[in-house]
Formats: structure tokens, C-alpha cells, sequence
């Protein structure tokens, strides 16, 4: 596992046929514990070696993730000094998953309507706690088009499923009429004392005036965890193309996934201006207290301080099952981050739950743990 600065060593997911989607009003601040799993970045579409066979598909690995989630409420915390060290793990609250349901549709991956299929019928076997999503960039790409060929040319199905299943539009959108531009993902789960806040792609400049508008606005003290996908220093590639006419193609290799146009004019450079802005709406919002995303394939404690060092943000970055940097040559290192969070002391512990130690069905165990005062 990579960290960096604060870290600390150390079923149920559900298929959410209605999406727990609630008011933006605040809960009063009673406080209580809170348990949930985090995940990200399921690719379905890839393959991998898994448990001594190749070319298993997405599929498989996450209904063998699954499995292992329903293994938590009989598994010992580890007496880590955090948030119910020494206790049973217990049955997760909910789940949250910041995207990439669908990998992208290159060189021979299904078509996205087909993953997505896949996943409602996977996750939808285990439906008797929330579950809650964000689009990631290859859900998105799908939709609106790449740099690169694929095939078909576009599928929006996992966009607009994440879209339909979260924001309960009154008329459901399809396929074919979805809408990037139109149909963004941006909702708060109100719990005791703490409010989620999901944002996909990234908090851009759509974003965060929503979140002005409809968070900050209503509540500016109640704790704010955020979820998304890309992580607080988003690629350049992500953003808006700055060079005219400003679309998709392989000359620029922008993927205009990101309402900012990009602050540089290559996509590997580096958008300073663009991760100053994001500084600067957290520096705004002091209710922010973390940041939760995938994008980067592995699991990662850490503050970012913005591109002028001027914040302390707490960052939780977790490692996708099909194509983790580290996990895809050691398969004994998959996990997912699993969150005991305690909404009335204000404290919470993120810990790497190891799920595949043997390269087969076993007990979970324990990797990385960091704890974070709020």
C-alpha cells in the first residue's frame, strides 16, 4: 500500500433499487456509529488471474468480494486503537462505490449495457443495505466518446444507470438520451451528525457552485465526508479541452469529462490553476473534513495540501479489484477500505480490509489503518 503524510500504521452490499436519496436538511447532531464498506473501480468488461485461473472475469472477482463482505459482522477489528478496535467488525450500514462500474469499451471489452447488466445482477443478489454510487471516468468516456477508437462508438447504458439509480429523475433516462451535460451526479446522504456528499466526477466548477448553492447554503457546520472519483490532483487529461473547437479527439487527447477547461495545454501536464480553485473552495468550507476517491488503482492514506501548500485536506484514496497497480501481480493483496465512523465523539478509522490472503475463500484480515479526528 502507498501513503503518504498522516497515515497512521497500523451484506451486505445491496444492490439500491431506491436509493436512500434524502433532503439536503440537516440531521441533528446526536451522534452514533456508523459502519460501511468502501469500494471503487469494478471494470466490468476486464479479466484477470484469480485464484489460480486467468481470464476471470469482473464479474466473478466482484461476487468473491462480495462473499467477503458478508463475512464482516463475525470478524474482529484489530486492537488497532481506533474506532472500535478489539469489537466485531459488524454488518455494514451501507456501501459506497466512487465509479468505473463499466470498463471502457477498447480493444474487445463488452459493451457497456452488457457490464452493467452484469453488475444489477450481481450486486442485486445482496439488496438489504444502500448502496451508494458515482460515475467514473470510463462510465463517462462511454457515454460522450473517447480519444481512442471504441466499440460501438458510444453506450451511456452504466452512466445513465448510475444517473437513474441515484437521482431519481421522475421520467427515467435512457441510453439514448442521456445527457453529460445535463445528467450529473450530485446528492447528500444525511446521516446522524455527518452528511455524505457524492460528487461525480470531481468537484469542478458545476459542483462546487451546487454544493454552495444546496449544501453550504442550507448547513455550513454540519461534517462533510466527500466522495468521488478522481483524486483532489485530477489529470490534466480529465478536464475541458482548452484548444479550439475544445472536443474529443486523439490530436489534443483531452476527454472533457470535467466541466473546467483545462488550465495547460497538454494533457500530461500539470492543471495548477484548476487544483487551486478545488483548494481554495476547501479552504472555503471548513465542514469538509475528507476526501474519499478511486481512479489510481491503489490504496493510498493521505492529506493533499493543495498546489500552494496552503491546506490539510484528509484523503482516502482505495485500490480498484480488476486492475490495482499492485494487486494485479499480488492478488493476496485485494482489498477494499472498510470505515467505522463515530459521528458523536467526531472520529473515524479507515481500515484495508484483506480479502483474498490465501488466493482463495478464507478469513479477512487487516492491512493499513489510519484514524482521523474531525
Amino acid at each position: 500500500m502507498k501513503r503518504r503524510d498522516f497515515l497512521s500504521r497500523g451484506w451486505w452490499p445491496l444492490w439500491l433499487l431506491a436509493v436512500s436519496f434524502v433532503s439536503l436538511v440537516a440531521v441533528p447532531a446526536g451522534g452514533r456509529t456508523y459502519r460501511f464498506v468502501y469500494c471503487s473501480d469494478l471494470h466490468y468488461g476486464l479479466t484477470r488471474e484469480f485464484r489460480g485461473r486467468s481470464g476471470v472475469t469482473a464479474s466473478e472477482v466482484s461476487r468473491a468480494m462480495l462473499a467477503a463482505f458478508s463475512q464482516l459482522p463475525s470478524t474482529p477489528l484489530p486492537d488497532d486503537g481506533g474506532v472500535g478496535a478489539g469489537t466485531l467488525a459488524g454488518k455494514p450500514d451501507f456501501v459506497v462505490c466512487t465509479g468505473d462500474i463499466a470498463n471502457r469499451m477498447e480493444k474487445g471489452v463488452q459493451p457497456a449495457a452488457q457490464s452493467w447488466a452484469q453488475f444489477c445482477r450481481d450486486w442485486g443478489a445482496v439488496s438489504d443495505i444502500p448502496l451508494y454510487l458515482v460515475p467514473g471516468n470510463h462510465d463517462v468516456s462511454n457515454a460522450i466518446g473517447y480519444t481512442k477508437p471504441l466499440t460501438p462508438p458510444r453506450d451511456a447504458t452504466s452512466a445513465a444507470g448510475i444517473f437513474n439509480r441515484t437521482m431519481r429523475p421522475a421520467t427515467a433516462v435512457g441510453e439514448a438520451d442521456f445527457d453529460y451535460a445535463r445528467d450529473r451526479v450530485r446528492y447528500v446522504v444525511p446521516l446522524d451528525g455527518v452528511r455524505l456528499v457524492m460528487i461525480g466526477m470531481w468537484p469542478d466548477t458545476l459542483a462546487r457552485g451546487w454544493f454552495e448553492r444546496e449544501v453550504a447554503a442550507r448547513d455550513s457546520v454540519t461534517p462533510v465526508l466527500l466522495f468521488t472519483h478522481d483524486p483532489p490532483d485530477a489529470e490534466a487529461k480529465h478536464f475541458t479541452n482548452p484548444i479550439p473547437p475544445h472536443g474529443i479527439n486523439a490530436r489534443d487527447g483531452f476527454q472533457n469529462l470535467l466541466a473546467d477547461t483545462c488550465s495547460v495545454s497538454s494533457p500530461e501536464g500539470n492543471p495548477h490553476a484548476n487544483w487551486a480553485r478545488l483548494s481554495a473552495f476547501v479552504a472555503r468550507h471548513d465542514c469538509i473534513k475528507a476526501y474519499f476517491h478511486g481512479d489510481k488503482n491503489y490504496n493510498e492514506f493521505y492529506e493533499w495540501h493543495g498546489p500552494d501548500g496552503s491546506i490539510d485536506l484528509p484523503v482516502f484514496r482505495v485500490d480498484s479489484p480488476m486492475k490495482g497497480e499492485e494487486t494485479s501481480a499480488d492478488e493476496r493483496r485485494l482489498s477494499f477500505i472498510y470505515v467505522v465512523l463515530d459521528t458523536r465523539e467526531r472520529r473515524l478509522t479507515v481500515r484495508e480490509c484483506l480479502w483474498n490472503r490465501a488466493a482463495a475463500p478464507g478469513p479477512l484480515d487487516w492491512g493499513d489503518v489510519s484514524t482521523l479526528d474531525y
